[in-house]
């Protein structure tokens, strides 16, 4: 068997910062299609920031003015994530841009290492509509549509403004929901298309959307309640 043909090609980069005893992420950024770069010291993580797509930072190694240093610089340019026991450091790092695992397991790191790959494949999208908007040429006229226009509301601009959402530290599970509300919308609530593109299964699609309509019912049980026909 060809080892190198079982290893998949690395879709993003990331910076692990870490002591010499790690805690075990590497392998899940791996296994979730990363290139990895491991940094020991602030220095050795400072070097590496600007090639980074997603920064994950083991705390317990390093001081707390190491973390939010790294975590300021690396913020504008990388998804970033702290893994800390340190309630005081996971705020603080969190105004900077930050998101955070407080409990220390792998299991919930790795999740929100899944959640935040799934932010920088959206920026990606954002960027690749925005260079396939439709475009008029002067010279000839002639129009270059898409085969499938996108719906009003599934814009570059609507896909910017949710990234800001985003950034602006939203609820990763809310952030999640209007993502798939925006991706049911862009293929007309066909779940197939929307669990393809999204590289998820469709039942994933289908809890989503059940939690939906059970959320806007509990909305509306309220004012039914209040006001009986």
């Amino acid at each position: 068997m060809n080892l190198a043909s079982a290893i998949p090609s690395a879709r993003f980069s990331a910076l692990l910062v870490e002591g010499d005893k790690g805690v075990g992420l590497e392998s899940t950024l791996r296994e979730q299609g990363c290139s990895v770069r491991r940094a020991t010291s602030r220095a050795a993580a400072q070097e590496a920031l600007d090639t980074a797509d997603v920064v994950v930072i083991s705390a317990a190694s390093f001081g707390d003015e190491d973390v939010t240093d790294l975590a300021g610089r690396a913020a504008p340019n990388a998804v970033v994530l702290v893994v800390t026991d340190n309630m005081d450091l996971a705020v603080k790092v969190a105004k900077l841009g930050a998101s955070t695992v407080t409990s220390g397991a792998v299991e919930l790191a790795a999740a929100q290492i899944s959640q935040l790959l799934a932010m920088v494949e959206l920026k990606r999208k954002v960027a690749r509509s925005s260079s396939a908007v439709s475009v008029t040429a002067p010279s000839s006229g002639v129009v270059q549509r898409r085969s499938t226009p996108l719906p009003k509301e599934a814009t570059p601009d609507a896909m910017e403004a949710l990234i800001e959402a985003a950034e602006g530290l939203v609820p990763m599970h809310r952030f999640q929901r209007v993502y798939v509300d925006y991706a049911l919308r862009r293929f007309g609530g066909n779940k197939v298309h929307t669990a393809a593109a999204l590289g998820i299964d469709r039942r994933t699609i289908q809890r989503w959307a059940r939690a939906r309509a059970e959320q806007q019912q509990q909305q509306q049980a309220p004012n039914g309640q209040a006001n009986p026909s």
